[in-house]
């Protein structure tokens, strides 16, 4: 994946999140996988269930040491192109 075509995907899932409501501490994409690593303080089922309803899965929440939590994220249908 192309460094612009990367931004451009983190750039439309980053308002896509943000129109749900979720704070956005930082948001990038692995490399080798194409996963989503949001970072953010709030996280719960509403949250959750919205992000699956925009097309990205939840892999894992972890908490981190300066109480923030990191949230792996995976977009479910990543064989169709994005607009």
């Amino acid at each position: 994946m192309s460094q612009d075509k990367s931004e451009q995907e983190i750039s439309k899932w980053h308002k896509q999140i943000e129109m749900i409501g979720i704070d956005i501490k930082g948001l990038d994409q692995e490399i080798e996988t194409g996963r989503f690593k949001l970072k953010t303080k709030v996280m719960n089922a509403h949250f959750i269930n919205e992000l699956d309803k925009i097309g990205l899965q939840l892999i894992n929440i972890k908490a981190t040491v300066g109480g923030r939590l990191m949230v792996l994220l995976e977009a479910k249908d990543r064989n169709t192109p994005s607009p």
